[in-house]
């Protein structure tokens, strides 16, 4: 197995498990989520057309996905790099 595989699993082990259930119990997290569901009442309550809903929810779609990507890119990069500090001792 290469290290970029060995990368893959443990990236998606850790994110797809482990970082839910730590989410789940994070009061920092919490809070930042209610916040974001009281952005979302606020922005359903300005009276946007269909048209308007689609532009703004695939603008936020798109936000999304960017910073999925930039998380878990992020994370692999840690995880690599402990690899390196571990190799190195």
């Amino acid at each position: 197995m290469t290290r970029d595989e060995l990368l893959d699993i443990l990236v998606k082990e850790r994110m797809q498990g482990i970082l839910e259930e730590s989410l789940r119990n994070s009061d920092l997290y919490q809070i930042a989520m209610n916040e974001h569901d009281k952005a979302c009442e606020e922005l359903e309550a300005t009276g946007l057309n269909g048209e308007q809903k689609e532009v703004v929810d695939y603008a936020l779609s798109t936000a999304n996905h960017c910073m999925a990507i930039y998380g878990s890119a992020g994370y692999r990069l840690g995880l690599d790099d402990g690899m390196d500090s571990t190799k190195k001792k």
